[in-house]
């Protein structure tokens, strides 16, 4: 359980007050006992040692056994000489409240009062007995209602630390939850002294592998792998599930850290076993890590978890069962990926973007058909950008949507222009995901056309079959209403996601592109070129039309034709050209 400095301070304070009375109430009893005696009143002097010794030693048998003798000392002194009761009433009265403190919560303060009242009962003098009935009834009554108000209280806060403990805890591995690693960091922010190192675990997989077994397995799965981790880990590490598959670890050290982290490191990647046996059945849960320091965020907290997390995700990039350090390189790409992100706002503004154009050519006749529209960013400090680089951060910050639009408008202006001149090309564009999802792209593909003029056939737009399948029926409701609108429809990269042929025969699409991966190997490759020919026959089958990307060799190009593709695009009849080149290159005379 984390405990806050506050919290800390405050026991401390409550904890110190308690010693002080305590040892103010032994010192009011011992000068009772030497002053109001008077046979070996220095035999006294021991009731104060034991009392202390009794509240300071960490081993319960010799406080059991030091509290005892020192009420024993009390005892048989009283028995050998008797004390009067006005000489002991007002400080004996402690006694029991010395052993609450002694022992909360317990029969020990009751014990000791009925053995008081007891001692002095068996020699007491007649006419005392009045007093002593009235003396004996408030140690009495003192004594149980303390011990009953003491032992409730220790209940409550055992009860309030309980909850505590299960809001911290994680209900299905019992380890520290989400807001219990929060509260550690938290601590970490007032830790001036120590060092500190963040590893954020990612199970690989974890949902597939949730949602093919049932949650039944998977708690299961996730209470052994937490086991299995935990036992690899010092008494001073730090063990967090924060997400449904992703677990953390802070280590905290001091000049030692480095050599922690990299004994932990070498435990995640060889003593890690990912095998796991079920009800005789074996599953492997693999994970991705990411480290990161705190000394590299400067000892800012939320610096930190996010340079863990940028750590976390490159790793997830790399394999399952890779470790990655938040290091110089990922420093670089994360200031470049922010400036990136800040200035994509100001591209179109600054009509930094422009598209080129790689052609569509038939591949028996070898005519010029379209083009496909490629955007490229060149960036006035930065130079060229790579698309691959920047649209996964525009998709990310939905800067995609204004982009998105730029590209459809520049695409219809661009047929619009050619057309001007004599040129009636189709051209086709990329539309993202996030595009889909959360812009109408209906509403923006016809805005576009009625303003240029231009007819909606000379316009394609593809999408990808991930895009088809986010949400199959509100895409292929858009594609069907675009298709009725005049336009093409293509799905991109066919073959390298999904290919459900149960969805492909479903939606509303008219044209097939085989992706790139499947033409680099397919004269060399048998996989390769079966695959090519069996998606060019059902293609045909299906009443689709073809298209193969990234032509370079004649030989795949020929390849290509024997097999009956419709089209072709790729370096071998042209890389991408600006509006400028393509006419001066293509434009017939």
């Amino acid at each position: 359980m984390q405990i806050t400095v506050g919290k800390v301070a405050k026991t401390l304070n409550i904890k110190s007050l308690t010693y002080i009375m305590y040892v103010f109430g032994v010192f009011i009893v011992s000068d009772t006992l030497i002053s109001e005696h008077q046979q070996a009143a220095f035999i006294y002097f021991i009731y104060p040692v034991l009392m202390l010794f009794a509240l300071f030693t960490t081993s319960h048998k010799l406080k059991r056994f030091t509290s005892v003798a020192a009420m024993a000392l009390i005892i048989f002194g009283g028995v050998i000489e008797p004390l009067e009761l006005d000489a002991i009433e007002e400080s004996f009265i402690l006694i029991p409240l010395l052993y609450i403190i002694l022992f909360p919560g317990s029969l020990w303060p009751i014990s000791t009062a009925v053995i008081l009242v007891l001692s002095y009962l068996h020699n007491l003098p007649a006419e005392d007995f009045d007093e002593f009935v009235e003396d004996a009834i408030e140690v009495l009554a003192i004594s149980v209602f303390a011990s009953v108000m003491v032992y409730y209280q220790i209940q409550s806060r055992n009860q309030m630390r309980m909850y505590q403990d299960l809001s911290n805890t994680d209900v299905i591995t019992e380890i520290p939850n989400r807001r219990a690693f929060f509260n550690h960091l938290e601590e970490v922010k007032k830790n001036k002294v120590d060092k500190f190192a963040l590893l954020q675990m990612d199970l690989t997989r974890f949902k597939y592998v949730n949602d093919s077994l049932g949650h039944q397995y998977g708690d299961s799965l996730l209470r052994a792998f937490s086991n299995r981790v935990l036992g690899m880990l010092s008494n001073e590490d730090s063990f967090y599930r924060i997400g449904g598959n992703e677990f953390a670890i802070i280590v905290q050290a001091g000049d030692d850290l480095g050599d922690r982290i990299s004994e932990l490191e070498y435990k995640l990647k060889h003593a890690y076993q990912p095998l796991f046996h079920l009800e005789e059945s074996s599953y492997s849960l693999q994970f991705s890590t990411g480290i990161a320091l705190l000394d590299d965020a400067m000892g800012d907290v939320e610096l930190w978890c996010k340079n863990c997390d940028l750590a976390t995700n490159k790793a997830k990039s790399k394999s399952n069962d890779s470790i990655q350090w938040y290091d110089d390189e990922l420093l670089e790409e994360t200031i470049r990926s922010h400036q990136i992100q800040h200035e994509l706002k100001l591209a179109i503004e600054q009509s930094q973007f422009d598209l080129a154009y790689q052609p569509k050519v038939d591949i028996k006749t070898g005519e010029l058909l379209g083009a496909e529209g490629l955007i490229r960013w060149i960036h006035p400090e930065l130079g060229f950008i790579s698309p691959a680089e920047f649209i996964t951060i525009a998709e990310r910050t939905t800067q995609i949507i204004p982009i998105g639009r730029w590209v459809v408008d520049e695409a219809c202006s661009q047929i619009k222009d050619w057309r001007d001149k004599g040129w009636d090309l189709s051209i086709s564009v990329n539309v993202s995901t996030v595009q889909f999802m959360h812009d109408d792209i209906f509403k923006v593909v016809k805005e576009s056309i009625e303003k240029h003029g231009i007819p909606a056939e000379r316009l394609e737009l593809e999408v990808t079959e991930t895009t088809l399948m986010t949400d199959p029926e509100s895409v292929a409701l858009t594609c069907e209403k675009l298709r009725k609108l005049g336009l093409t429809i293509s799905i991109d990269d066919f073959g390298v996601a999904y290919s459900s042929l149960n969805y492909l025969k479903k939606l509303p699409i008219d044209v097939l592109k085989i992706d790139k991966s499947f033409v680099d190997d397919c004269v060399t490759n048998h996989n390769d070129h079966m695959l090519i020919r069996t998606i060019i026959q059902m293609g045909h089958n299906m009443g689709k039309v073809v298209v193969a990307e990234g032509v370079e060799t004649s030989s795949q190009l020929a390849l290509l034709k024997g097999e009956g593709c419709d089209m072709y695009q790729g370096y071998y009849f042209s890389k991408p050209l600006f509006s400028e080149e393509f006419e001066q290159k293509f434009k017939p005379v």
